[in-house]
């Protein structure tokens, strides 16, 4: 969450057969939505140059319950951009269904939707320093059984993943605070400069 993007999401209802509603009133609904983002986006700090709008629409063939989410083009909206928004759905009907309907059944319009994002500098997870609170010598270990081919094995047991040293090969089982890991023979474990425990097959 800390390195998620920023995104506000509108949507606004507009139910109508698509080949039979003029281009302008699609255009219109699509630019009262952006300016709704725009000014969000500008109240949370960022410029224009850092504000990015993506129009889809919901639709479905005339009839139908469930409704299909489909990108549109950046406007402005015209009769060709129509076509390809029916374009755009029969393809995903198809993709998600396994068959689209013939050029004769209409499509209609459920909601015009928009992502309105605020572009922010690239940025990765700070490295993770080791953990201050995990005793220096604090390996343990029991017997874990690793089914009938290994049986009962003696394995290490470890209260805090910044206790392996390097790539340590399994068995071996982390026991932290919120959660177990558990290494299995023939299988090697690391920590990552992200504090994930990485396990090698």
């Amino acid at each position: 969450l800390l390195s998620a993007a920023v995104e506000h999401h509108y949507s606004r209802t507009l139910r109508c057969v698509v080949r039979d509603t003029a281009p302008e009133e699609l255009e219109q609904g699509w630019e009262a939505l952006e300016i709704q983002a725009r000014t969000q986006l500008a109240a949370d700090g960022f410029a224009v140059d850092d504000m990015v709008l993506e129009r889809s629409a919901n639709m479905h063939y005339k009839g139908q319950i469930y409704e299909l989410s489909v990108r549109a083009g950046p406007g402005p909206f015209d009769a060709e951009a129509v076509a390809e928004l029916e374009e755009a759905f029969a393809r995903e009907h198809e993709q998600t269904y396994g068959h689209r309907a013939g050029p004769d059944e209409p499509v209609e319009l459920v909601n015009l939707e928009l992502v309105g994002r605020g572009l922010t500098e690239e940025r990765g997870l700070p490295a993770a320093g080791q953990n201050p609170k995990a005793p220096a010598n604090g390996k343990q270990a029991r017997r874990a059984y690793f089914g009938q081919a290994l049986g009962w094995v003696e394995t290490p047991v470890l209260v805090d993943r910044n206790q392996l040293s390097g790539t340590q090969p399994g068995p071996v089982i982390i026991e932290e605070y919120d959660a177990t890991c558990v290494v299995p023979p023939g299988t090697a474990a690391a920590v990552d400069a992200n504090g994930n425990i990485v396990l090698t097959l």
